[in-house]
């Protein structure tokens, strides 16, 4: 598993698609950089006259900003590294060879899994390492415990949307449809779901993925723009919520690979 990771792990970070997402991720940094410096004066605005910030909360603020900016990006790494993760092996025909070495399919697919989780991560590090630097030098401190807490959420969505787009990509035998797939599924059928029980029964489908990310920057402020209510407020996200969040991306994680691992071993190539 150790020689299949490093070796699908050196084919992400050499890939056109790796070097997009990084070039997307250096020039979001720079333009979350530049409003952040620029607009930091004018949060006060936003709220009424007589509600006065403290520099506290001006930085989770901010932070929730950062935060729902990046929600988003790991699906696109993950569809750029995941999606075509097993199609591929069948359009490119590459299977041949690969299913004929003496591997177990389960620990190919594990291993190329894990490489595609790292170089995802890895594409992420200018993003945070921005946003740590930004928080500092407007605030010269950083509330450390809820920014690990986030970072680690985008870790947990990272590894299930991952593992996720891997189910998808062991459905197909082309990459092509791998890609409109996943994203549909995202960014379509969860997000329309989300909507109409949220606007009809003002109920948050907590089990979607799509609702559970939300909690990367929730632990800053729970406040997510699709949630229908007026009662609504700068408080964080509670610990249950958090816990919440992370059991369902754990339930995807864990059950998208299980089904992977049983379509994976049965697949032929024809």
């Amino acid at each position: 598993m150790a020689v299949i990771y490093r070796y699908y792990l050196r084919n992400y970070y050499r890939s056109k698609s790796f070097y997009l997402i990084f070039i997307l991720l250096l020039i979001v940094s720079a333009l979350m950089i530049y409003l952040s410096v620029r607009y930091l004066p004018k949060i006060q605005e936003i709220f009424p006259s007589g509600v006065s910030l403290s520099s506290p909360m001006k930085e989770r603020i901010l932070l929730y900003i950062w935060a729902y900016v990046l929600s988003d990006i790991p699906v696109f790494a993950a569809v750029f590294f995941s999606s075509p993760a097993i199609s591929s092996e069948i359009e490119n025909r590459t299977a041949f060879h690969i299913f004929s070495l003496p591997v177990d399919k389960s620990v190919l697919l594990i291993g190329k899994y894990l490489a595609s989780v790292s170089a995802s991560l890895i594409a992420m590090i200018p993003y945070f390492v921005s946003e740590v630097a930004t928080i500092y030098y407007l605030f010269s401190f950083l509330t450390a415990g809820t920014y690990l807490i986030s970072a680690g959420m985008v870790v947990m969505f990272i590894i299930s949307v991952s593992a996720f787009s891997f189910l998808i990509s062991s459905l197909f035998n082309r990459n092509l449809y791998a890609y409109i797939t996943t994203f549909i599924i995202y960014f379509v059928v969860f997000s329309s779901v989300t909507f109409v029980l949220q606007l009809l029964y003002n109920y948050d489908p907590f089990f979607l993925l799509n609702s559970a990310a939300s909690i990367i920057e929730r632990v800053f402020i729970n406040i997510s723009p699709g949630v229908f209510s007026t009662n609504l407020s700068l408080n964080a996200a509670g610990s249950s919520d958090i816990l919440r969040s992370l059991v369902v991306m754990l339930l995807y994680t864990v059950v998208s690979l299980v089904l992977s691992i049983i379509i994976f071993e049965r697949k032929e190539v024809k």
